[in-house]
């Protein structure tokens, strides 16, 4: 579905956020920013609110409660990837401890550097209570498009590097651990729970690093994020800087929104984020429908100069090529017409033309001989008295000489030395008798 108008709504433990993010060729506009008390009034609170702009939502993103959202990350080796749907419903059976007619899925993958092996990301949550928010919500007259946990919606942005998030709220304190494109594994803290505190945090922290450390590394993670609605718990952000050495930094938010808020709406980042997401589909909890949503007047007027213009830019470029091309089609119509008018002049031109080809071969002939001629003058002048030639042969490129001679081992210098030769082929001393050796020598000649 576009994201190009996008609705969040983010289930806090006591707050519900919701902000409407409109992208388009006018940059990005924030249309509402807001933050409801969770109660029975939040879904027509919303409706209203979406009501008051003049522009529909495109996609309307839940984020669900983060208690309701139940979240695996195996990893299997990459041949296992064309069995993915099989392997879902299966290991659906083994983690997620939901009854099958009660259960909503998502998942989504992702392949390590190596390429050996792919990561799923499976995410869980009861049907009936998904259900029961999204059909208050449609009764209220917000459709709902997509039903995810925060967590794994985020993971394209925050999976780049290992990274820490640590979501705090007033209920709940959520441990995230990113890597390798998806999400890799979740904690949910109860902050009612016997004990909790900032060194049960560390601690809780500490063991999820090592559980992962197989592809952490030595280094371990590289970033720390902190954000949420609750308050921050005391002492926490000191303890998990002077544990990992890294300075933990407030969540943050996509940059195209820095220049469109204040300072007053930074508590609106995690809400934000999510609304700037294309979401995975096979991500989506719950069925898409595809609903269509009216085209804003302005959306109308800008497609509308945009055909204009597309229409003025092919016609100049129609006109600029469909000129010259014209004009070259009526120039091939005159030619044929005059090589009709003249075929017989032009096939008695083609005659002297192939007599003409026969005049050059006698005449290469010709010339051919009597370089040859020239060629054993120069090579008689340039052998040695006691030497001389009793076989002489021409094969194309090449020359063969034989004969017998008193000082053979000089005739490849002196034959090498004929501006004529340009590369010695072979060169044989045969038997001798008296004074006299055999000899043969092949060259070849300079084309």
């Amino acid at each position: 579905m576009s994201a190009k108008t996008t609705m969040c709504i983010l289930f806090g433990d006591k707050t519900v956020d919701a902000v409407f993010v409109d992208h388009s060729m006018l940059g990005t506009q924030v249309k509402f920013m807001e933050r409801l008390p969770r109660d029975e009034q939040v879904f027509s609170a919303v409706a209203e609110r979406m009501k008051s702009e003049p522009k529909m939502p495109a996609r309307v993103m839940l984020c669900i409660p983060r208690s309701s959202a139940i979240q695996r990350t195996l990893s299997y080796p990459i041949a296992a990837k064309g069995e993915l749907d099989n392997m879902i419903r299966f290991e659906a059976a083994r983690h997620i401890p939901l009854p099958e007619d009660n259960r909503l899925l998502g998942w989504s993958t992702a392949d390590t550097p190596d390429e050996k092996q792919v990561l799923l990301n499976l995410v869980a949550a009861s049907q009936s209570e998904v259900r029961e928010l999204i059909n208050q919500f449609e009764q209220a007259g917000v459709p709902v498009d997509e039903a995810v946990p925060f967590s794994s919606a985020v993971s394209p942005v925050l999976a780049d590097a290992p990274t820490l998030l640590v979501l705090v709220d007033d209920g709940h304190l959520e441990l995230c651990l990113y890597g390798r494109g998806i999400l890799q594994d979740s904690q949910l803290i109860s902050c009612r729970a016997p004990g909790f505190s900032s060194e049960r945090i560390v601690s809780s922290t500490r063991q999820m690093v090592a559980k992962h450390k197989s592809w952490l590394g030595d280094e371990g993670i590289s970033r720390i994020y902190i954000g949420g609605a609750g308050q921050m718990i005391e002492g926490l952000t000191e303890e998990l800087e002077a544990v990992f050495g890294l300075h933990v930094h407030p969540l943050e938010r996509s940059g195209t929104m820095d220049s469109v808020l204040t300072e007053e709406q930074e508590s609106f980042v995690e809400v934000l984020m999510a609304a700037s997401i294309d979401l995975d589909p096979t991500l989506n909890l719950i069925e898409d429908k595809k609903r269509k949503v009216p085209i804003s007047r302005r959306t109308l007027i800008i497609s509308g100069l945009c055909i204009l213009l597309t229409i003025e830019v092919f016609t100049f470029y129609g006109f600029k090529n469909g000129a010259p091309w014209l004009q070259r089609q009526k120039v091939a119509l005159e030619l044929r017409e005059m090589q009709r008018a003249t075929a017989d002049i032009q096939e008695k031109r083609n005659l002297n033309r192939t007599y003409r080809k026969q005049l050059v071969q006698l005449e290469q002939v010709c010339e051919s001989r009597v370089s040859i001629m020239n060629m054993l003058k120069s090579i008689s002048d340039a052998l040695p008295e006691d030497s001389y030639l009793n076989g002489f042969s021409f094969d194309g490129g090449q020359l063969t000489l034989k004969g017998n001679s008193k000082e053979p081992g000089r005739l490849p210098e002196l034959v090498l030395a004929l501006p004529f030769v340009n590369a010695l082929n072979k060169s044989d001393i045969g038997r001798k008798e008296g004074d006299y050796y055999e000899f043969e020598l092949s060259v070849s000649l300079r084309r």
